[in-house]
């Protein structure tokens, strides 16, 4: 699918696997593409095809950064009532209402699958799947999109005392599958993102920030598993205390990517669909007092 038309709603006859889309069935001959990546709320009709941010308050709103289009973010859509320690992974449509969802770890490593609906806030009262507990042994669980070619969302997580980096595959009920070691040693990597997919070949890649401040890609091939990887920047993001793929908040078709500085400072680094970035942007100061962005 051109990258112009992605995150508009329009029927697409499924009739070969290419590039991550899934084969057609029997029982479904077509499929309706309503939400790109990352889109979750609006001001406007929902899905609008620009990306959105999660931010977590000191107070436990769990908020929708709307995404303008025009590369910031502009309106919001809260839910309230959280604990400020939990951590919440936006994801993809798990129960098939061709809405973006959003996975949330509990604070005691319960995992969760809130199903808000498109445009909605996600409060704890959302209704949600459990997925499951002893997941506070994380320190990093994000979601590049759909690694695996089989046009589900799925999960990457980093063990925190052993730094072994696993994948667990979205299913076809709402759940993932048991996880498949992807990288050992991972532990000394400051920041591992799902970054959607940054070179437009449909499949959801990684960006990695290592102990030296150098950035680097890993492009996703579709199979579950991701390529060698390769460079993106030197001296990268040492001021830098949260990154988030943040899907496309430009509406150009590629995926850009949201960070904040130790000061409060929100930049962009707009995505190229080479796999590579433009020079930063301010878009937000003053973002200090959120407890997470995500």
């Amino acid at each position: 699918m051109p990258a112009s038309l992605r995150g508009k709603k329009l029927t697409v006859a499924v009739t070969a696997r290419k590039s991550g889309w899934p084969s057609a069935t029997a029982e479904s001959a077509a499929r309706v593409i309503t939400a790109a990546p990352r889109d979750h709320a609006g001001t406007g009709a929902v899905p609008d095809g620009a990306g959105d941010l999660l931010t977590l308050s000191s107070s436990g709103a769990l908020t929708f950064q709307h995404g303008s289009g025009t590369g910031a973010f502009s309106g919001k859509t809260s839910g309230s009532g959280w604990s400020t320690s939990i951590r919440a992974i936006p994801f993809g449509d798990v129960n098939g209402d061709r809405c973006n969802d959003v996975l949330v770890r509990m604070t005691d490593g319960t995992l969760r699958a809130y199903r808000p609906g498109c445009g909605k806030a996600v409060t704890p009262s959302t209704p949600y799947v459990s997925l499951g507990t002893g997941w506070n042994q994380y320190n990093v669980l994000t979601s590049p999109g759909d690694v695996t070619g089989d046009g589900r969302a799925d999960l990457i997580t980093r063990n925190a005392s052993t730094g072994t980096v696993y994948l667990h595959k979205g299913t076809s009920d709402g759940k993932l599958t048991a996880r498949v070691k992807l990288y050992d040693n991972w532990k000394s990597h400051k920041k591992i993102v799902g970054a959607g997919d940054l070179n437009g070949d449909g499949r959801g890649d990684l960006l990695v920030q290592d102990s030296s401040n150098e950035l680097w890609r890993y492009h996703g091939t579709g199979t579950g598993t991701f390529t060698a990887r390769v460079k993106v920047f030197n001296d990268w993001g040492a001021s830098y205390n949260a990154v988030v793929g943040v899907g496309d908040i430009t509406r150009d078709g590629k995926a850009d990517l949201v960070s904040r500085d130790t000061s409060g400072n929100v930049w962009r680094s707009s995505g190229d669909g080479k796999g590579s970035f433009a020079a930063r942007v301010k878009i937000a100061t003053g973002w200090q007092g959120y407890k997470g962005l995500f």
